[in-house]
Parts: structure tokens; sequence; C-alpha cells
């Protein structure tokens, strides 16, 4: 059996195809980047995902006699937050409109008087990056657009009626909506009226990893595919990069890094009381739940500040480990708050912004890169502190773009102050969604599932350093200290 993985993220999509026994056997990866304005305005034309998803298949679909058959399934994972207004025939009115989109602020605050019951019903308070957010902004700001709209979809389920003609969303994006009922999962009447959004306009909901549709004759022409090769929708990209890391029993945290840093850990119900700044969604396996959080900018401001202030264009990870490594025994005297596109969990202020602070004449340029990733290693770890009111978190597994350097991940293991496992193989969301796949497909448990995928993979522990992580408490009370000065600044 062939499992093609389509992972689309935020700078890229990607293809990777897997034997059932878990191994990768092709990988075809095309890159885009979304538009900003500087001004809060991030849109990406639709086209791009559709060109790139038409490229892979037909990467696949020539090479089928090098894979010893045909693709058998294919199984989606996606960002999962962002928008594409459509009209009847399922063509999109305007550019995407992305995750980090924040032209909402001021919808979502008008909202959020009621975020009480949003949080009890949706399982998360109103937010910028939720795609509920961004649909009442479109009917309030662009009713020129809004009139046409016959669906609001995200990117899979465009990907997915392009390819099977179906329209259908599974309970991991509808959980990033606000307007999905987390118990039940059903579009809520009640939030639905609040963002002022159409249940017409809103997919059918199904649990993630079941079938939502076959190749149609006219795509399987234009693609290679053949006709009937079922599509699966796994999961958002955050849900299955906890499964391909082994987050679908409670007490293991997933910690992504990559252009946000995204946290998640499973519970196997909605907690009774939810506090605010708390996420829970729908898990990519059905019947369970993760509590999830979120840092806006992660490897984004990391890739920013070498491009700005070392001239890379592609980062030389030997040479940051060799200057981290110089300077990490040394206490930091500069402190980073890293808002650059506003702050997420567990505070949710789209209008913080970063600040760097006890910068004098003598601070070098790593001095400032350590500070920034501490900084952002902190801000994690101020988002564990909340999971740790409702479950237990013994060990994280740690994937995305700045797990590459060993100092950033012992880095990491101290400010966390727990043991951390990284895998070598670093592709956990599309090892997710093979695992939602071939628990579909062959019907195995996910404990077999993860074995496939984790049998071809070399792994490496952090343990972290007592001093080092008493050191990095300190460092963070007055991080969080000084936050909490600048907000009340910008209140007064």
């Amino acid at each position: 059996m062939n499992i093609l993985v389509i992972d689309i993220g935020t700078s890229s999509m990607r293809g990777i195809l897997y034997h059932e026994n878990g191994e990768k056997v092709f990988t075809k990866q095309i890159r885009y980047q979304p538009v900003h304005d500087g001004e809060g305005k991030v849109e990406q034309d639709p086209k791009d995902f559709e060109s790139a998803l038409l490229v892979i298949l037909r990467a696949f679909s020539s090479r089928s006699e090098m894979f010893g058959g045909n693709i058998d399934a294919i199984s989606i994972t996606s960002q999962r937050s962002a928008i594409i207004p459509a009209d009847k025939n399922g063509d999109p009115l305007m550019d995407a409109i992305m995750w980090q989109d924040i032209r909402n602020r001021d919808f979502c605050e008008e909202v959020a008087g009621n975020n009480d019951r949003v949080r009890y019903l949706s399982g998360a308070d109103v937010n910028c990056v939720f795609s509920g957010g961004k649909m009442g902004w479109v009917a309030r700001a662009l009713p020129e657009v809004y009139k046409k709209v016959c669906h609001f979809l995200t990117i899979p389920e465009y990907l997915i009626h392009r390819m099977t003609g179906e329209y259908t969303m599974d309970w991991t994006y509808g959980s990033r909506s606000n307007l999905m009922d987390i118990r039940t999962c059903t579009w809520s009447d009640e939030l639905l009226s609040m963002f002022g959004v159409e249940k017409d306009n809103l997919a059918e909901l199904k649990a993630p990893g079941e079938i939502s549709g076959y190749i149609t004759a006219s795509y399987a022409e234009e693609s290679g595919v053949p006709e009937g090769t079922p599509v699966i929708s796994a999961g958002g990209d955050q849900q299955c990069a906890a499964l391909g890391q082994g987050v679908y029993k409670e007490g293991i945290l997933s910690i992504v890094a990559g252009t946000g840093a995204y946290l998640v850990t499973t519970s196997e119900k909605v907690p009774d009381i939810l506090p605010r700044g708390s996420i829970c969604n729908c898990s990519a396996v059905e019947g369970k739940y993760v509590l999830e959080a979120n840092v806006l900018t992660c490897t984004s401001a990391f890739d920013w500040f070498l491009r700005t202030f070392y001239d890379w264009d592609e980062p030389d990870y030997r040479e940051i480990n060799r200057q981290l490594e110089d300077l990490y025994a040394k206490k930091s005297s500069c402190l980073v708050l890293p808002y650059f596109q506003g702050r997420s969990t567990p505070d949710w202020n789209a209008s913080a912004r970063a600040s760097f602070h006890n910068v004098t004449l003598g601070t070098s340029r790593e001095e400032l890169l350590k500070a920034l990733v501490e900084g952002i290693f902190m801000e994690i770890e101020n988002n564990i502190e909340q999971f740790r009111q409702f479950t237990k978190v013994s060990e994280a597994s740690i994937s995305g773009g700045m797990t590459r350097s060993g100092i950033l991940n012992q880095m990491q293991a101290d400010v966390y102050g727990m043991r951390l496992v990284h895998y070598e193989d670093t592709e956990a969301t599309a090892n997710g969604a093979f695992m939602s796949a071939i628990h579909r497909m062959e019907g195995i448990s996910f404990d077999e599932a993860f074995d496939r995928v984790r049998a071809h993979s070399k792994k490496t522990f952090y343990e972290p350093d007592e001093e080092q992580y008493q050191n990095y408490r300190m460092l963070r009370k007055e991080l969080n200290e000084i936050y909490r000065k600048l907000k009340q600044e910008v209140i007064s």
C-alpha cells in the first residue's frame, strides 16, 4: 500500500509517499509565500495551492512504476485557520486570508465581550487567528465580496473540493473556528449568530481520519491519480504533528518550533473549567481532545534576525551553534519580548509588539540573538505552565526549524525544566497524517502506526540542567513583569 501525504504549510507544500511500513520513498516540495503588507494584511493566491498540488500529484503519478504500484490513498494535513471566500462553484472570490492576517482585530474585540460563553462552547476565546473571526470580518468589512459568498473554505477543504467535488471539513479545523460546539462537534447556532456567519456557507463536519471523498474522473485526467482514489482529511497540521510525535496519550507534550511555535498535549475530555487564554481543540484521534497553545512568531522571528543582522539567506546552524555555545554559560543581560505579530496564548493581545530590553553599547549581536531565542522559549514555557493546570506534563517531543541546533534544544530543556526528545526524522506532521491514513485503511492501532514511522528514525534526549532552569525561571519572571508594565501603559 502506498499512502501519499500532502502537507500544506505556510511557506511550502510537500508531498511525501509512504509505504505501508512507514518508510518514506519519495518527496516533492513546492515553495510559495503569502504576501504581507506590514499593516496586518496577509493574503495568498489560492492558485498557489492548487498548482502546487497538481505539480506534486503529477510528479508521483508519472513515477508510479518506481513505487511498485499506484497511490492507494491521499492523506491531507494543512495549516488550519486561513479562509477562502468562494462562490457557488467553489471558485475563489478573493485571495486566501491567511492565518497570520489580523485585520479582523477590531471585529474580534467586539465579539470578545461574549468570551466566557464563546470559550465554554468552542473551547477557546475569540481571537484574530481563528477562522470564524475572519469570516465575520469579511461580512462586515467586505460587503461586495460577502454578498457573493456561498462557501467559506479552509485551504484543505478547497483542495479536497477540487479533487473530489465534496465540501467537507474535519473536526480539527472546525475547532479552530470559534463556531463549532467542541463537545458535540456540530456548528453552534449561538456562536454563528455572535459572529454573523451563515451555517449554509459552512461545510459538512466529519471526524478526522475519515474519507472525505474520491478522486473524480476529471481530476484523475488532470492529475494522473486514478479515479476513485480515496482522499482522507487527517486533521490540522498541529494535531497531526502531535500524533506523529506520540501525543495520542496523556502526559506527553508536542512542541513544534516552526514559523510559529505550537504546543499540543492530549486530554480525554474537555476540561470542566477553561480559564481565559486556554485552547481546547479536537484531536486528530477521533473522540479525544488536545489542549493547545501557540506563539505567533518563532522561526519567522529567528530568520528575520539572521537576515537583518547576519545577512544570511539560509541559517548557518554550525556557526549559530558555535556562537551560542560560547555564550551559554554566561547569564543573559538583555531580554526580548518576542511579540512581532502580537501575543497569542495565554493572553491574546494583538496589539503587543516585540521589544528589546537592557541593551547597552556593550551588547553584541550574538547576545541579542541569544536573548531572542531565550525570549521565544520562555514564552513557550509560559504556555506550558498553563497546561500544568489541567494535566501533568512529564516529557516533550520537539520538532520544527528551531530544533536543528543542539544548543537550541538544550536551551529549551533548561527553560522548560523537563526531558525533551528530538527525532532525527523531523516530519512529525506528515508522519501523523500517514498514521491517520494507515489507521483508517488497515485498521491498525495508533501504537502500531507510531512504531512503523519511528522505526526509521534516530532520537536524541536532552536533560535539563537544574541551575540553568532556576536562572531561566528568574529571567522569565522579569520578562513577564516587563510585559505587564508595558501592557498597563498602553491601557492607561
